[in-house]
């Protein structure tokens, strides 16, 4: 049963990310087009814009991912960076 949540979880996650993908390029799209006033050159510098922007957040996501892991791995090596076992995580 779990386990059919769980997919069912990731199936609505895809589908949201995609119809949000497809309603912000539509959205380029028609802005655009309307403010462009050259139709497809305007609307396809900034699906050009969009396409970097992604590639950018890609990349700062990589990054944070990468910063994650390897600080999470020193803490799990380093005993000195680890609470004490008894002490209180709120000190005065």
């Amino acid at each position: 049963m779990a386990e059919l949540r769980e997919r069912n979880s990731e199936v609505w996650k895809g589908a949201r990310r995609g119809a949000g993908w497809a309603l912000g390029m539509g959205t380029i799209v028609g802005v655009g087009t309307v403010l462009g006033g050259g139709g497809r050159s305007g609307s396809k510098r900034l699906v050009k814009g969009f396409l970097r922007a992604r590639e950018v957040a890609a990349e700062l996501g990589e990054q944070a991912r990468d910063l994650y892991a390897e600080a999470e791995a020193e803490y799990s090596t380093d005993p000195s960076e680890q609470p004490e076992a008894g002490a209180s995580e709120t000190s005065p």
